[in-house]
């Protein structure tokens, strides 16, 4: 495989004929991934684009490695999204995905359109910056991502291997935490049970602020690939715990985050409740509240741990995790209603 870089990429884009012979760009890497080089292509003659290339080895502390093959399961579940969403503004934000523009599959490749001068969600929260039509517009894109594709509709056979969720996720966040956790690993191990159990719709795996690229004219989600068909439970728990871990960095002032949490859940449930029963709801609910805690719980002893909080931060957060994992709330609003007397007491 060839690296791409900052330094080599004008003439690799060249040579693809992506770029004219003589045309003036600035690339830049982008920052914030572990697991991929992501460029930023500025064109003089033509639209801006993105290159991002996998990378086997992943940039965190511990060793952390994934097959770069993963990068066609993100062009592919980019695909599906194209084919559900339809623009049209959410609470006056419109949210989408990019859409693929080239590949290469001997050099484990692609680009894709680029989105406008922008900042991930992630950095509005952490400053303060709270905004409810965005945490409405999150929800219901998540909502329709997961209502469009529900019981497998608009999904290949590709979809169905989840082997990079395995090995980015399942085994990073929850194995990892079931191995290096005295007392949970049973509630743990039937997490992860539960996970692979529940098939239900597109999963994207990866559903959180620092994905969600905020421009002048709405979101952009971003980074696919460790989607595939499977619990839509892990994405909210997984997204819900980052607004929650931010509210446990804000506290005193955790109010407004944990108000994002409810604004998010209620635009999420609208398209949901369209397409799912009223036993698989219910059982969606439950099992959402599973995967915030372990969720949680990852992000303070799993291998990818948040970086923001203080020492008391992770051990409230810790806490609160431990007793949901072993006294679940019955739903999201009662799970974010325990974080919030966790807060207070």
């Amino acid at each position: 495989m060839r690296l791409i870089d900052e330094h080599n990429a004008a003439a690799y884009l060249r040579e693809q004929k992506l770029l004219g012979a003589t045309e003036a760009v600035q690339i830049r890497e982008l920052p914030g991934g572990v697991s991929n080089a992501v460029l930023h292509v500025e064109r003089t003659e033509g639209d801006d684009f993105v290159l991002k290339q996998a990378r086997e080895q992943l940039r965190v502390a511990e060793p952390w490695f994934c097959s770069v093959e993963r990068i066609w399961r993100e062009v592919a579940v980019l695909e599906v999204c194209d084919r559900i969403l339809q623009l049209r503004p959410i609470g006056g934000v419109t949210a989408t995905t990019p859409r693929v523009l080239y590949a290469d599959r001997e050099n484990f490749l692609y680009t894709m359109t680029a989105v406008p001068a922008h900042e991930t969600w992630k950095q509005q929260l952490l400053r303060g910056d709270l905004d409810a039509a965005k945490a409405q517009a999150c929800g219901e894109l998540l909502g329709r991502l997961h209502a469009g594709t529900w019981n497998g509709a608009n999904l290949s056979e590709e979809l169905n291997d989840r082997q990079f969720f395995e090995d980015l996720r399942i085994d990073p966040y929850y194995r990892h935490v079931a191995r290096n956790t005295p007392g949970l690993e049973a509630p743990i191990n039937k997490l992860i049970e539960s996970v692979y159990d529940n098939r239900l719709s597109l999963v994207h795996g990866d559903f959180s602020p620092k994905n969600l690229l905020v421009h002048e004219g709405g979101i952009v989600l971003i980074d696919f690939e460790v989607g595939h068909f499977g619990d839509p439970a892990f994405d909210l728990g997984f997204f819900l715990t980052h607004l929650i871990l931010k509210a446990f960095n804000a506290s005193p002032a955790h109010e407004s985050y944990l108000n994002l949490a409810e604004q998010f859940w209620a635009s999420y449930e609208r398209p949901v409740r369209v397409v799912a029963s009223d036993e698989a709801y219910r059982a969606l609910c439950h099992r959402a509240v599973d995967d915030l805690a372990g969720c949680m719980l990852a992000r303070i002893v799993g291998k990818s741990t948040v970086e923001y909080l203080s020492d008391d931060g992770h051990q409230s957060v810790r806490q609160l995790a431990r007793e949901m994992l072993l006294s679940p709330p019955n739903d999201i609003p009662a799970a974010v209603s325990r974080a919030r007397s966790a807060l207070e007491n």
